[in-house]
């Protein structure tokens, strides 16, 4: 199992159905649910494998950079965060290197 499957394993999830409509699912288990943001990350995750948007989940590729995003470019090849931010460092340090 890769890291972040055994992360996303102990996440403490349930399926919530929805009273008006009866949809389901997947959501943390309670509002506290021993570790929200690990829950709240695995019930996103399975949304997108459900959704079909997997792929589009992605992690910044700047080195100093940890944060993951959803990737809205129209092709699906964005490579940053934020191009305001850690786009524009990467553009900068590549222009300076020439």
């Amino acid at each position: 199992m890769t890291p972040l499957g055994e992360l996303l394993a102990s996440a403490p999830l349930v399926v919530a159905v929805d009273e008006q409509d009866g949809s389901a699912r997947l959501a943390p288990s309670g509002p506290a649910g021993g570790a929200p943001l690990l829950s709240r990350t695995a019930a996103a995750v399975a949304q997108a494998l459900v959704e079909g948007t997997w792929t589009r989940l992605k992690a910044c590729e700047a080195t100093t950079c940890h944060w993951a995003y959803y990737d809205r470019s129209p092709a699906g090849r964005g490579r940053w965060c934020s191009m305001q931010v850690c786009g524009a460092r990467a553009k900068m340090r590549r222009y300076r290197a020439k």
